[in-house]
C-alpha cells in the first residue's frame, strides 16, 4: 500500500466550449463536475450541481481513510480524442 495519495483534476473543454472538471483519488473517480448548457433549468443544487455538502462528504471520508498520508496534488488537460 503506497504512503503517497494522488489527487488528480482533469480538466478538459467539451463541445460547447465549456470548461468541466474530473476528480480523481488514486485513479478512482469521485466527483465530475460540467456546463448545464442543455438544461439550464436542471441547475439545482444537490441534483446536477456539487454543493458544499458533497465536498464536505469528500474531504471527511479523504480525511479518515488516508490519514498520515502524503498527498500529491497533480492538474492536467484532458487527452485529445485521436480522429
Amino acid at each position: 500500500m503506497s504512503e503517497i495519495v494522488t489527487v488528480k483534476v482533469v480538466i478538459g473543454v467539451g463541445w460547447e466550449g465549456y470548461r468541466r472538471e474530473t476528480l480523481f483519488i488514486d485513479d478512482e473517480e469521485v466527483m465530475y463536475a460540467g456546463p448545464l448548457t442543455e438544461c439550464p433549468e436542471d441547475a439545482i443544487l444537490e441534483r446536477d450541481l456539487v454543493g458544499p455538502s458533497d465536498f464536505a462528504s469528500l474531504l471527511e471520508e479523504f480525511l479518515i481513510k488516508h490519514k498520515g498520508k502524503k498527498v500529491r496534488f497533480i492538474y492536467e488537460g484532458e487527452k485529445e480524442d485521436a480522429e
